[in-house]
């Protein structure tokens, strides 16, 4: 499975540097990606966080953090999540030669080793999860935190294993199957964190490889993401309603 043929790793940015990649936001395919978050998982997350907040009241469960310090540090974490989403989305960007997401242009065309993806194989799922705990700070809700930030958690590695990485499957072939086998999905091995700092490659240099076509049906993954949301919406409602008419 080691034995990758090499082939040519020539393309417009290997190692983009921090600057780059912050800056990459000015083209389409990036900011129509960010729009997405915005417009439909970030409401989607204060909506969840909202009923969070219902729940903790049926339980008769007050606020963990009074406010205004869980604005605060609710706020540090959401900011701190998207600076580095904006900067692993940029590298992908610069290093791939495509958007994160295959709906806005059909996805990376070369496979991406290098830089926090040496360390794991999906990084933008940290600052997401830093800006999903953040809002429930900013609520301070603790049902919201221990309740449904790990079922978002469980959601959102289960469609970056059966959505997105059966695109790479599909376009990388057995350069991304010796991919996943040396780079975790989510927590980081101390081997990992070696190569980013030695800025090495996880596959190598000389085995970077891409298919050209994109993958077929690229709207696929949106879409069940937002039927994904929307049954996340409609199971925490279920939850309230259940834990009210107990507590009643």
């Amino acid at each position: 499975m080691d034995a990758v043929p090499p082939v040519s790793s020539d393309r417009l940015v290997r190692r983009p540097s921090p600057g780059a990649c912050f800056g990459a936001i000015r083209h389409p395919e990036l900011y129509r990606n960010f729009a997405i978050h915005v417009f439909v998982m970030l409401p989607a997350a204060l909506v969840m966080a909202w009923i969070g907040t219902r729940v903790d009241a049926a339980l008769g469960l007050g606020r963990f953090l009074s406010w205004p310090a869980s604005g605060l540090l609710g706020l540090l974490l959401v900011a701190v999540g998207g600076v580095w989403v904006w900067y692993v989305y940029g590298y992908l960007f610069l290093s791939g030669g495509g958007s994160p997401g295959t709906h806005v242009d059909g996805g990376p065309t070369w496979l991406v080793d290098t830089g926090p993806y040496t360390v794991i194989r999906h990084p933008s799922v940290l600052g997401k999860l830093a800006g999903v705990a953040g809002l429930g700070v900013a609520f301070g809700s603790p049902s919201f935190l221990l309740g449904f930030v790990p079922i978002l958690v469980v959601y959102s590695l289960v469609t970056n294993r059966w959505l997105q990485e059966r695109h790479c499957d599909a376009r990388f072939g057995e350069a991304y199957q010796v991919y996943r086998e040396r780079v975790p999905m989510l927590l980081p091995r101390p081997s990992g964190i070696r190569r980013w700092m030695r800025d090495e490659a996880a596959v190598g240099d000389d085995t970077v490889r891409a298919h050209g076509a994109s993958p077929p049906a690229v709207w696929y993954e949106l879409r069940w993401y937002l039927v994904g949301l929307a049954l996340l919406l409609v199971l925490f409602s279920a939850a309230l309603w259940v834990i009210r008419g107990i507590a009643a």
